[in-house]
């Protein structure tokens, strides 16, 4: 039987959702369980998709079950069923993912989240029953240097100076990085520029979704990555979310980032088509969490 962790996320219109997993407690590399439940009116909303990264958090997707659903007195129970595992131990937490309800009729669409489940990750426990050896008596230490010593000094030596090339070259390219994000504007200048070439090129009235999706997507990213001085752009999209919740940006606009790239994510890797002002929606979040961003103290840069 699963163990509800949570029971209740939220209420709006007569829609809920339900999230829960099997296990709590794993062991590192151990699968478990973890079950979204979706309740809304029939005839009046629709799900289209339940959007989670291959890899978020610490977390790794090992299988994604195909979604089902159920009528009863008017209500459908959507379920999906996705396995999990962890191989980095502590207390790891499942974040919240979004889920849209789109109306079938001309009804307002509406957006609830999961909520977070801890998960703990430990190690296998020590074999208690297992003998130890007796301790050794001490062994007298011959003056001469063996050849193993000889052999050991040099592969040290060789060590250390392939961990002086590796510095030098990590160095290097840090160095490239910071360079590749110079430019004469500031970043929230570039950005606010690169938005509105992105509408000038007019990609959504030409059918180019993922285009226009993985040109906003690499806008914000290359943005937040100037901001912070930190090369973002090779970052999954929970790890940015993760990055904005630590700098003090408001649950509302992390909200709003959420599903824009999990949109863009989607669009790209899941060959998702979003209707045109589902687009508009999330290019119209990015600008808005930007312009916010651009607020004093909302981000602060690393040093």
């Amino acid at each position: 039987m699963l163990l509800i962790l949570v029971s209740f996320s939220g209420i709006l219109n007569a829609q809920t959702v339900l999230t829960s997993t099997d296990k709590k407690n794993i062991l590192i590399g151990e699968q478990f369980q973890y079950k979204v439940e979706a309740t809304y009116p029939e005839n009046r909303y629709s799900i289209q998709g339940f959007n989670v990264p291959d890899s978020f958090s610490h977390f790794e997707v090992i299988n994604r079950g195909k979604p089902d659903s159920s009528i009863n007195n008017g209500m459908i129970t959507w379920v999906q069923v996705i396995t999990l595992t962890s191989f980095d131990s502590g207390i790891n937490v499942i974040p919240s993912f979004t889920i849209n309800f789109y109306p079938i009729t001309n009804d307002t669409a509406t957006s609830l989240g999961t909520d977070t489940l801890p998960i703990m990750v430990s190690y296998s426990p020590l074999d208690s029953t297992k003998t130890f050896h007796d301790i050794k008596t001490i062994i007298g230490v011959k003056d001469e240097w063996p050849l193993w010593k000889w052999i050991a000094a040099g592969i040290c030596l060789l060590l250390l100076i392939g961990l002086i090339i590796f510095l030098v070259r990590y160095l290097r390219k840090k160095k490239s990085v910071s360079d590749a994000f110079s430019s004469r504007l500031t970043p929230f200048d570039e950005a606010m520029k690169s938005l509105q070439q992105l509408i000038e090129e007019r990609l959504l009235e030409n059918n180019d979704v993922k285009q226009f999706h993985t040109r906003l997507s690499d806008i914000f990213r290359r943005y937040i990555s100037r901001k912070t001085n930190t090369n973002l752009l090779n970052q999954t999209s929970a790890e940015i979310l993760l990055l904005l919740q630590e700098n003090r940006l408001s649950k509302e606009n992390v909200s709003q980032v959420a599903s824009a790239l999990r949109m863009s994510d989607a669009v790209k890797f899941a060959k998702y088509h979003p209707p045109v002002v589902e687009s508009e929606a999330g290019f119209q979040s990015i600008q808005q969490v930007i312009k916010q961003i651009n607020e004093p103290s909302t981000i602060e840069n690393s040093k």
